[in-house]
């Protein structure tokens, strides 16, 4: 039966006045040559050694004042905003401007809760309308439109992400700190311009113990292997002050300066989603 078609299609071809089989064929291959350098330089294009670095919960006047050293290394990245609905009209403002300055702001959840434990008790449907709808509506009303989402804690599994993927371009996890203290041995913290729409980064704050060291080797291995790493934070401080959920703003600038001597590129993580997406 598909000989058959074959040879339906030649005929027809024929009869449409295509004689000259060696010219139609080369012609045709160079139509195939050239999508395939197109579609090549696209990729080469888009592959480039970056880094993602992103903020959770809502601190917004800290985050505020990172604005000026952000500029300063020419980086932008992204803002994941929980309890939206509880943020005053400052803090409305400071994100806005932010937003202004070319960095992203993405959902983080209206009730910011751990998804396994608040679906087991509630149900899937009371998750998405509280947790995350109930974000959307918040942030939508004030002229926001988060396109990426960063799960709270990190909680997530594949029946969140389908339904969350619906919602989003792309969603954010956590990874946890290797036995080997060795960043350059955790895959998952690094994008390969795959496509993939769930990434996971690692945390800068105090409570994860990361060094200056660990991070400078992540970021050589991102450059060597036009990868780009995923890092995150919650609360910048500038003091001594110990606090699992606050990373020293000295800190930030190292990774900003390394991040610039090796050539990375600044991603933010709605850039990494390829596309239209529309929300339902």
């Amino acid at each position: 039966m598909e000989n058959k078609k074959i040879r339906l299609g030649f005929k027809s071809w024929k009869s449409r006045g295509h004689t000259n089989y060696s010219s139609d064929l080369m012609h045709m291959m160079t139509l195939i040559f050239l999508g395939l350098l197109t579609f090549s330089c696209q990729q080469s294009e888009i592959k480039h050694s970056g880094i993602c670095l992103s903020f959770d919960d809502r601190t917004v006047k800290e985050w505020y004042e990172m604005k000026d050293l952000l500029k300063k290394y020419n980086s932008h990245v992204t803002f994941f905003i929980s309890q939206f609905d509880s943020l005053d009209s400052s803090e409305r403002k400071m994100l806005r401007q932010l937003e202004n300055e070319g960095h992203e702001i993405g959902s983080h959840g209206a009730i910011h809760v751990l998804s396994e434990n608040y679906i087991k008790e509630n149900s899937y449907d009371e998750y998405i309308k509280n947790e995350i709808d109930a974000n959307i509506f918040a942030m939508e009303k004030h002229g926001f439109d988060p396109k990426s989402f960063a799960y709270p804690y990190g909680a997530k599994y594949w029946f969140t992400d389908m339904l969350l993927l619906k919602k989003f371009k792309i969603l954010r996890g956590v990874e946890a700190i290797n036995n080997e203290r060795d960043l350059t041995l955790i895959d998952n913290i690094y994008y390969s311009f795959d496509g993939d729409r769930t990434l996971s980064a690692i945390g800068i704050d105090q409570g994860t113990g990361l060094t200056k060291a660990m991070i400078k080797n992540a970021i050589k291995r991102a450059s060597d292997n036009q990868e780009l790493l995923m890092l995150y934070g919650h609360s910048p401080i500038t003091g001594t002050e110990n606090g699992p959920y606050n990373f020293n703003i000295d800190l930030l600038e190292f990774i900003l300066n390394e991040a610039n001597k090796n050539h990375l590129k600044y991603f933010k993580y709605s850039e990494l989603a390829s596309g239209d997406h529309e929300r339902n």
